[in-house]
């Protein structure tokens, strides 16, 4: 160990109040909380190569254990991690290391239900003088957490396996209009070739025409005109015929191009929405714990049966709303936001809500201006959201609850 890691760990072991016990005195049970919540695996793997531990061909799992080895007692690994602790969560233990038991477990609750735990669970884990009634009220918390986590995580993997497999689908239909765009670019090729083969066709029966007229102005009554006359009649008629071939074609091929056009169009918009849902559920994943996790005594437990509409967001997210809302208790209404069949089925809908959320971030501008008009006409509660998210529409919902 270096001059100066001593000399740290001096300082650190100084400053330290008389009730805050080092990591590796922490009772074994909140050990691998702590650890797990605190850091991330590439924290933890850097503090286990400046100790001089290979972490080359570990996992994310064999990392994490490999901490709680050395979490028994005082060494290397220990301090660095005591340290940093204690340095990350520095204004934390200046707020909270030396509140009465009743406001630290207060302040638990509060903190808890918006999912800013971190620090908190920290200095529970190291405080002595916290009695094991409150550190088991603290541990049940993290151990049903953790159970929760492990639900919704489990439900939120397989919608993303989902999309992916959609993903695929969408891939292998991107391989066959990129295939059919070659094929009708080689029809268009032959087309325009055929149609430059006809017009010098035509440009050379015209110029025989010419040459034929030139001579025979001076015989039109003999046979030999009559025939020919005929026979020019009959590559007029067959020229006549080839135009049109030629214009049926060009239509055709037209309309095969503005088709592929509208093909390549969808895919890729639907490539954009399946791109943001993918980005919105692993935002989701992230903000999982700072979801409201409300009890009976929370003021957003309960929307009394109101009727809440929500105009735009992500329309595959459409179930996630709905059971955010139902398990409130409230009544779920939804609009995509598009105005093509006109505002009187928005409006009926506006009009028999108590709450409307409108996301602008994925929403069309029509149907932003839309709500906005007819909320403001029948009088009803709006708020425009700049997510689409479950914790966006949530923290919404508690507001007008709160504010009402």
């Amino acid at each position: 160990m270096s001059l100066r890691s001593l000399q740290v760990c001096d300082k650190t072991q100084q400053n330290r109040p008389s009730h805050i016990k080092p990591i590796w005195e922490v009772d074994r049970y909140f050990k691998c909380p702590v650890i797990g919540t605190c850091f991330r695996i590439e924290e933890l793997k850097k503090i286990l190569k400046k100790s001089g531990i290979c972490t080359r061909h570990l996992n994310a799992y064999q990392i994490h254990k490999a901490v709680m080895q050395m979490m028994g007692n005082e060494n290397e690994v220990s301090r660095k991690v005591d340290i940093s602790l204690k340095h990350r969560f520095r204004a934390d233990l200046s707020e909270f290391a030396n509140l009465e038991e009743s406001e630290f477990v207060a302040e638990w609750k509060y903190h808890f239900e918006k999912g800013q735990i971190t620090g908190l669970l920290w200095i529970a884990a190291v405080r002595s003088d916290l009695s094991g009634e409150c550190l088991e009220h603290v541990f049940g918390d993290i151990h049903m957490l953790s159970h929760e986590n492990v639900n919704d995580g489990c439900t939120l993997r397989q919608h993303l396996s989902g999309q992916q497999d959609a993903n695929s689908s969408l891939a292998e239909k991107v391989k066959e209009a990129r295939s059919l765009t070659r094929r009708f670019k080689k029809e268009r090729n032959s087309l325009e070739s055929d149609l430059n083969k006809l017009g010098r066709a035509y440009e050379t029966l015209k110029r025989e025409k010419e040459q034929i007229h030139k001579r025979l102005s001076d015989s039109e009554q003999n046979r030999l005109v009559l025939d020919l006359q005929a026979e020019n009649s009959r590559l007029l008629a067959m020229a006549k015929e080839y135009e049109e071939k030629m214009r049926n074609y060009v239509h055709k091929l037209a309309f095969l191009e503005d088709e592929n056009t509208r093909l390549v169009s969808d895919l890729e918009r639907q490539q954009g929405l399946s791109s943001q849902l993918t980005n919105e559920v692993a935002k989701m994943v992230d903000q999982l714990p700072s979801l409201n996790q409300c009890d009976e005594q929370c003021p957003a437990f309960d929307l009394c049966a109101k009727r809440v509409l929500i105009v735009g967001g992500i329309t595959k997210m459409q179930a996630y709303y709905r059971d955010l809302i139902e398990q409130k208790g409230g009544i779920f209404e939804y609009h995509d936001g598009y105005m093509n069949g006109g505002k009187r089925g928005l409006e009926g809908q506006v009009k028999r809500s108590d709450i409307v959320l409108c996301p602008v971030n994925c929403n069309s501008h029509g149907g932003c201006l839309s709500v906005k008009k007819l909320c403001q006409k029948h009088n009803k509660p709006v708020q425009m959201l700049s997510g689409a998210s479950l914790s966006a529409i949530s923290q919404a919902i508690s507001r007008n609850i709160e504010r009402n």
